[in-house]
């Protein structure tokens, strides 16, 4: 799972990924996973990065109130936990949802990149524990 972050500092890779990339916006998995399906059924060899517009906090109330009523329904949004992502982010890679995401804050208050840095070592741990 490659992982993106995009905000006032532009767009970064966590991970070391070595296909080009497709960033796409989805207003749902279902329809992320028919897009991948279209892209990768193409001549190039491309990784399928999906937009996701997170807001995480201690718990799901406190997360969910960065969403404000004029936030755009173009994106997966996700509301909660660093576990809770972690989790979503390991059901996208085994649906073949995408091939990476983008994680995109939903306030400025969010620490993008903590964040993204405590994504990866849930990621890993998870990794590590099905390894065994």
């Amino acid at each position: 799972m490659r992982l993106f972050l995009s905000d006032d500092a532009g767009v970064r890779e966590l991970t070391d990924g070595d296909q080009p990339i497709i960033r796409v916006a989805a207003p749902d998995l279902q329809r992320a996973r028919r897009v991948r399906a279209r892209i990768r059924s193409g001549t190039e060899d491309l990784a399928v990065i999906l937009d996701v517009t997170v807001a995480v906090a201690g718990d799901f109330r406190s997360a969910r109130r960065a969403f404000d009523a004029t936030d755009s329904d173009e994106t997966i949004r996700y509301a909660g936990t660093v576990a809770g992502l972690v989790g979503l982010l390991g059901d996208i890679e085994t649906a073949g949802v995408a091939d990476g995401v983008t994680l995109i804050p939903a306030s400025d208050g969010q620490d993008l990149s903590r964040i993204g840095h405590d994504v990866l070592r849930g990621l890993a741990s998870r990794d590590q524990a099905r390894a065994s």
